[in-house]
């Protein structure tokens, strides 16, 4: 009898002072896709990843095909959208997308044009075809062409640029129409403002001029550094953020 009065005074402690399930993983139920940058990899944006885990949420964080030139705009979104019917799978019942630059980008583009995405997380934000056609001019001309005359599979060089960076790509020309026409679908202002439904964060830089140009109507966190340093230093702020959904 006695021992059993010692098993419950202990069972009735641990209860009392160990952390519940919803203390230890608050993001339950989440289901995050982690999104890197123009010509990134996955594990640049493992601090966000590893903090969205360790907070209970399911994350994955792949290699997207941005890394190494470009789909079309659309078929980059089907691409989001079979990462997220992964997660869907595994018991996820929200979604949010997390990217930097392009892929901020790309995330707010998912939600505005395919929607289904109860939150997403701008990390320096980048990638602004409007702001490239002095560089990008020549080759969207080029481009324009060859899709109006049925070649929009055919490969090409085209030119592209990456904070400050201009360098040239090699991808079909219907693909760098869709991410490079300033009347196109990757416009960032555009879909920012046409989210299904999706809560907005921003996270910027103070480094970051032109992030901090684009971040607009939702919350806006600034931490320190500039456009690559951004992931690490917000990564506590995406998980907080996300916990007071």
């Amino acid at each position: 009898m006695r021992k059993a009065i010692i098993y419950l005074l202990a069972a009735i402690c641990f209860a009392a002072f160990a952390p519940t399930a919803a203390q230890a993983k608050d993001l339950k139920g989440w289901g995050v896709v982690v999104m890197h940058g123009k010509g990134g990899k996955a594990t640049q944006m493992s601090s966000v990843s590893s903090a969205l885990t360790a907070a209970g949420a399911l994350v994955v964080t792949p290699t997207f095909s941005w890394s190494n030139g470009y789909r079309t705009y659309s078929e980059t979104l089907d691409e989001v959208a079979g990462y997220i019917a992964s997660l869907r799978s595994k018991g996820a019942t929200r979604i949010a997308l997390v990217g930097q630059s392009l892929g901020t980008n790309v995330a707010l583009g998912y939600s505005a044009q395919r929607g289904g995405v109860a939150a997403i997380v701008a990390m320096a934000p980048g990638h602004r075809p409007e702001l490239f056609i002095g560089k990008s001019k020549e080759g969207l001309a080029r481009a324009k062409q060859a899709v109006a005359a049925g070649r929009g599979n055919e490969v090409g060089g085209y030119p592209d640029t990456n904070q400050g960076r201009e360098f040239e790509i090699r991808t079909t020309a219907a693909a760098y129409v869709s991410f490079f026409d300033p009347a196109g679908p990757a416009v960032m202002s555009r879909n920012a403002a046409a989210l299904k439904g999706a809560s907005l964060l921003w996270i910027v830089g103070t480094g970051d001029k032109s992030a901090q140009e684009v971040a607009h109507s939702g919350k806006v966190i600034t931490v320190p550094g500039g456009h690559a340093e951004t992931p690490a230093a917000g990564a506590k702020d995406v998980v907080a953020w996300l916990e007071s959904l």
